[in-house]
């Protein structure tokens, strides 16, 4: 598995999690645990780098069979990366999602700088 990079999302308490960067086709250990934001990874216009997209999040305690069963359907809506957050807890796990989800009611749509490995 080919990591792009590192990338902070911002949630609505503030807080900001660190996710690993990986091509969307990437296939990850079967049985991680942890948070994943699905995007769109474009280089930017403002600032070295990339920038991403939010279309989706969610979190599983096994990552594999989560993004692997939706990466048609992800490619499909213009993704071409996942970004993940290692938890093994599944509370720790939903309180990350929540809060990333809470940020932007309605909207999945936040630009976030790459930083390059």
């Amino acid at each position: 598995m080919s990591k792009l990079g590192t990338v902070r999302f911002k949630g609505k308490s503030g807080s900001r999690y660190r996710f690993d960067v990986y091509p969307l086709e990437a296939v990850l250990d079967k049985g991680l645990g942890g948070v994943y934001v699905v995007t769109e990874r474009k280089r930017s216009k403002t600032k070295p780098g990339f920038c991403h997209v939010r279309m989706s999040a969610g979190h599983s305690g096994d990552l594999a069979a989560s993004l692997t069963n939706g990466e048609k359907a992800f490619s499909a809506r213009g993704a071409n990366c996942f970004c993940v957050h290692l938890q093994k807890d599944e509370a720790a796990r939903l309180s990350v999602e929540q809060d990333l989800l809470r940020k932007r009611p309605g909207s999945s749509r936040t630009t976030d700088q790459t930083q390059t490995p």
